[in-house]
């Protein structure tokens, strides 16, 4: 495998600055949610034993006409930065946003997967369908959390 070129991991604030980044060898059938892990063990130090922080949340399966199917794993915060109404994590493979989640994306070697802490548009219709379904499944569990 070391013929391959590693997967490369960023993650960026709001302002594209960098938060994160590490290298991880490529391996076949990856995904995203893989390469974090690894990019997690590879990057602790002694003194550093946490140097990527993330929480992901599992959505399952839609029955929903506009998005039917597996929507699968999606990132809840990376560096206690959440995704609400606000902000959500954009990810990016190759600069290209990705129409499907951390365990669905498998990144080829030599790939740069990014993600981005990016501002909620004021128009959910210019997001991706699987992200207005995920985002519109997060707004039902605050308001069931509410009663």
């Amino acid at each position: 495998m070391s013929d391959f070129a590693p997967i490369t991991l960023q993650v960026l604030n709001e302002n594209g600055q960098e938060l994160f980044a590490q290298s991880v060898p490529f391996e076949p059938e990856i995904d995203v949610r893989g390469v974090m892990e690894r990019a997690f063990v590879l990057s602790q130090t002694s003194t550093q034993p946490d140097p990527l922080i993330y929480a992901l949340q599992y959505y399952g399966y839609s029955e929903a006409v506009q998005f039917p199917g597996y929507l699968g794993y999606e990132v809840e915060s990376i560096f206690s930065m959440p995704s609400n109404q606000q902000y959500y994590w954009a990810l990016s493979i190759n600069g290209v946003l990705s129409p499907e989640g951390a365990d669905s994306m498998q990144p080829g070697p030599g790939s740069s997967v990014t993600w981005q802490y990016t501002p909620m548009p004021t128009d959910p219709q210019k997001l991706a369908a699987r992200t207005r379904m995920i985002h519109s499944r997060r707004a039902g569990r605050r308001e069931q959390k509410r009663s």
